[in-house]
């Protein structure tokens, strides 16, 4: 082969190498800018009041046999069921982190911060189907139960109402606490509500707080 046709075949796969990168850099530029609802399905994060959190509240099959053994002795209890998975959550000491953890990281490394908590209670609930809304001020997080029976809950207590129900406070950073305890969250700080059993966030407007200073 000729000096000339090495050198031309040297050329035309320079340009194309050069055409194929040109190209790629304007398909980029003129692909559709990702939804948040993409962005949350690709990460596998939930959006809650503009903020991003890693989401992993579902109904586990790992999870159920975790689950059967806590509520072990309550005998179809709905209150006992609620209040073993509470207790067992409150339990975990409160740590902070840079990176968002799941529920399952949270039992794993026995620790967890207001929202990652809120999160692991939710799942374990969910696995016996009771319903919760996560509650989200701006620097706060916290699970609201509903109760099938309420016969059981101690008062004073505090909870919010949506679509005629309540959902009684269930405040996870506490050292000791019981379902309904009230938390010093106020109304007017509310910036976001979740509703954990639909996935989906609800206007703040559509609940009502009832605490004991109400």
């Amino acid at each position: 082969m000729s000096f000339f046709s090495r050198r031309l075949l040297y050329r035309i796969g320079l340009y194309s190498t050069a055409g194929i990168i040109a190209y790629s850099i304007y398909a980029r530029a003129n692909i559709p800018p990702e939804t948040d609802e993409e962005y949350c399905k690709r990460k596998g994060m939930v959006k809650i009041h503009d903020q991003f959190y890693k989401y992993d509240v579902y109904e586990h099959g790992e999870m159920k046999p975790f689950v059967d053994l806590l509520t072990d002795g309550c005998d179809g209890d709905s209150f006992c069921d609620i209040d073993r998975a509470y207790q067992y959550v409150l339990k975990i000491p409160y740590k902070e982190s840079t990176q968002s953890r799941t529920p399952a990281d949270v039992i794993n490394q026995n620790g967890g911060d207001c929202d990652e908590k809120s999160f692991l209670l939710a799942t374990l609930l969910l696995q016996k189907h009771y319903r919760c809304l996560l509650i989200m001020t701006k620097e706060h997080a916290f699970l609201t139960i509903h109760l099938p029976d309420e016969s059981k809950i101690r008062r004073p207590n505090a909870y919010v109402t949506f679509e005629g129900e309540k959902y009684y406070f269930a405040e996870t950073t506490l050292p000791h606490g019981y379902i309904g305890q009230y938390n010093n969250i106020r109304e007017q700080e509310v910036e976001g509500v979740f509703d954990m059993t639909s996935k989906e966030e609800i206007p703040s407007d559509k609940i009502s707080f009832f605490t004991p200073h109400t």
